[in-house]
């Protein structure tokens, strides 16, 4: 992992107004500041963005005073692939709740895409798989942290081989040790499958005699039974043959009982038709005979119909002269109405008290009006008697012209429905005689043709209930034959029944015999397969043991050693003038005599070997200080997720003047081992002994940095 860019918000110290920290182009760099302005909180930027780790015990703990969120952005290389995570923290308050968040991308063509995980857990985990490193191998390798520069000397020997073994990528082989361990497992459950199925076929193949046994004696006893169907057979067909013979004369006499029944509706037929025919020949006769008598009958009718078409006529008058009288009182009222108006009109122009006559204008007097009033008031009553006689009189003419018009119309459909009934006697009679001339030689010819055909019927008849007699007393012996021929059928079937029962016995033995020969080599596969099986678990049991702790990952470490023991040397050399020494012992004796694994480090100087408590802050420095290197070194080579950048976060201060030189000596005599190399400090005489300075600077509104 190479470092790119970080940008942080909100983080300890850290404001929202720092601009992003590019990496790009550094090599060696000195992270320069007082103490408390935020140096180390850049590198716990980086831990927390990958791991979620950092120096304080919570996330709340590193999200800057006063504010309620924070987020750190940092890209990184892993091989040619760049990456960026972000992550994000909301402290929890009244009124929210607290919101992690992380995202992994990865640099494409079109920008950076998502590759988390379903959760923050997965897209962590997935991170660790990417570094191939957790935050304690970092810790205690590529990052020389303020204060625990020791973190690998102090641990014990178990833990140093657990961060070494993640150092040297071995969790490969925790996870083929694993795996030959599962593979282990499968064969075992494998194995005792197929010892059981193996037990399973000996159990099944102990019954094979007895199928062949079974198997012969039902062979035998089907061949007695088809001897017996093949009897029963030669019996069957004589039956069939007598019973075939009896059904078609049982057929003969069957279809003579239907030629009878025809024969008998036939002559029925004939019999009938020979009285209607009679019956005709005697009404066409009648019809003939009556013929001058009837129509004179119809002469008579014809005589009377004319009296009432004369009658209908003088009805016809009385009722033009009622309706004249009636319209003449109508026309006779008007006029007298309109004359009785103009009296009343000259009796109320006299009622006024005019004394002249409204006629001739003359002088009537007193006397004469009244007079004349008197006389206007007479004719008046009498054109009212005339008038009231003549609506009367209408009245009554108008009742007896609806009488006489209900009385002409039923006489008129008398006559009319009498005339066409006439006509139609007429017409069925003209008919009937016309018919009669010529059907009557036609049914007596038809009465001959059919009485003979009924004759002829009846010999037929006779012959047929003669020959049916015949044939009925042959078949009467059928219900016999049909009753032996059902006992021997059924005897058959019943034999073929038990041998289809047999083939059925037999077919499921030969499928048994058929089964235990798959089943032998069943057997024998399964055998083989055991055996492979027992030779495949036997090689996982020996790949567990090799992948295990104590196996090729033991070896590795083994191998590690003398290289980790010579950089560190090398390096501790150069700090002390060659007056410090150490070695990694990876075995020890124990009192019992036993020979242990372990990873103890042994220090000597001119004084002797000692232990690591018993040499001063500095001495203990310097000797951490060159096991850590070394085990950047080795960390930036391995294969699979390098490590190649290395950071060494103070440490200065328990050196001398001399010492601090020796140190710096001692980078820069590795920084072509590393592509980066990031050291912090607050010591002034080192701010100018790399080639770049990034100085922090703690202002009123957080803290910044910038680049020399």
């Amino acid at each position: 992992m190479v470092p790119i860019k970080l940008v942080l918000r909100n983080f300890m110290c850290y404001r929202d107004n720092v601009p992003a920290l590019s990496f790009e182009g550094i090599h060696v760099a000195c992270l320069c500041g007082d103490n408390g302005h935020g140096k180390s909180a850049l590198l716990d930027a980086i831990t927390w963005a990958l791991w979620g780790k950092a120096r304080a015990k919570s996330d709340d703990e590193l999200i800057h005073i006063g504010q309620s969120e924070m987020e750190v952005e940092f890209e990184f290389s892993v091989g040619p692939n760049r990456y960026r995570v972000l992550r994000k923290r909301t402290k929890a308050g009244l009124k929210r709740i607290s919101q992690p968040y992380l995202d992994l991308q990865v640099a494409t063509s079109d920008g950076f895409a998502t590759i988390s995980g379903n959760s923050i857990r997965e897209t962590e985990q997935k991170i660790i798989e990417l570094l191939r490193m957790d935050y304690d191998t970092f810790i205690n390798s590529a990052l020389l942290l303020q204060g625990r520069a020791n973190e690998f000397s102090i641990k014990k020997p178990a833990d140093r081989k657990e961060v070494l073994a993640n150092i040297l990528g071995l969790s490969l082989y925790d996870e083929l040790e694993k795996l030959a361990k599962n593979n282990i497992k499968e064969k075992e459950l494998l194995y005792q499958r197929l010892t059981g199925d193996i037990a399973r076929i000996g159990q099944e193949l102990e019954q094979k005699p007895n199928y062949e046994s079974d198997l012969q004696a039902i062979q035998a006893a089907i061949g007695t039974i088809a001897d017996e169907i093949e009897g029963k057979e030669s019996i069957l067909t004589k039956l069939r043959q007598s019973r075939e013979a009896l059904k078609f004369k049982e057929e003969q006499y069957k279809d003579l009982g239907k030629q009878i029944e025809q024969a008998e509706k036939q002559l029925n037929y004939l019999n009938t038709r020979g009285i209607e025919l009679r019956a005709k020949i005697a009404r066409y006769e009648k019809s003939l005979a009556g013929y001058e008598e009837d129509c004179a009958g119809f002469k008579e009718k014809a005589l009377e119909l004319a009296k009432q078409e004369q009658q209908l006529k003088g009805k016809r008058e009385d009722e033009k002269a009622l309706s004249n009288r009636i319209h003449f009182l109508r026309l006779s009222n008007v006029q007298l109405k309109k004359e009785m108006e103009e009296l009343k009109g000259k009796i109320d122009l006299l009622a006024k008290g005019e004394t002249r006559c409204p006629l001739c204008d003359t002088e009537l007097g007193e006397e004469g009006r009244k007079r004349i009033i008197a006389n206007y008031e007479n004719q008046g009553r009498d054109k009212g008697n005339i008038y009231r006689a003549n609506q009367s009189g209408a009245h009554e003419n108008e009742e007896n012209l609806r009488r006489l018009k209900e009385e002409v119309g039923k006489l008129e459909n008398t006559i009319v429905t009498e005339k066409a009934k006439l006509e139609r006697q007429a017409g069925a009679l003209e008919k009937e005689r016309a018919e009669a001339e010529i059907a009557l030689p036609k049914e007596r010819e038809a009465l001959d043709y059919t009485l003979k055909a009924a004759d002829e019927l009846n010999k037929s008849l006779q012959g047929y209930n003669d020959k049916r007699k015949t044939i009925l007393e042959e078949i009467s012996s059928l219900p016999e034959l049909e009753r032996e021929f059902a006992e021997a059928e059924k005897a058959r079937r019943e034999l073929r029944e038990r041998e289809r029962e047999m083939r059925v016995k037999s077919g499921k033995l030969q499928e048994s015999l058929r089964r235990c020969s798959q089943l032998e080599l069943e057997k024998q596969q399964k055998s083989d397969e055991l055996r492979q099986v027992a030779d495949d678990k036997s090689i996982y049991e020996e790949l567990a043991i090799a992948f295990g702790k104590k196996g090729v990952q033991a070896l590795l470490i083994e191998n590690a050693l003398p290289e980790i023991e010579e950089e560190a040397n090398r390096l501790l050399g150069k700090m002390t003038n060659n007056r410090m020494h150490l070695k990694i012992e990876s075995q020890r004796d124990t009192r019992k005599g036993d020979t242990i694994e372990t990873l103890d480090i042994k220090i000597a100087d001119e004084l002797g070997t000692r232990s690591y408590e018993m040499f001063s802050g500095g001495e203990a420095f310097r000797v951490n200080f060159a096991i850590r290197i070394a085990l950047s070194k080795l960390l930036a080579r391995r294969a699979g997720a390098p490590m190649p950048t290395l950071i060494i976060d103070e440490g200065f201060g328990t050196q001398d003047s001399s010492g601090r030189e020796k140190l710096v000596e001692a980078i820069n005599s590795i920084q072509d081992d590393f592509e980066k190399i990031l050291v912090i400090t607050h010591i002034e005489e080192l701010k100018d002994a790399f080639p770049v300075r990034i100085d922090i600077i703690k202002t009123e509104d957080g803290s910044t940095f910038s680049i020399n």
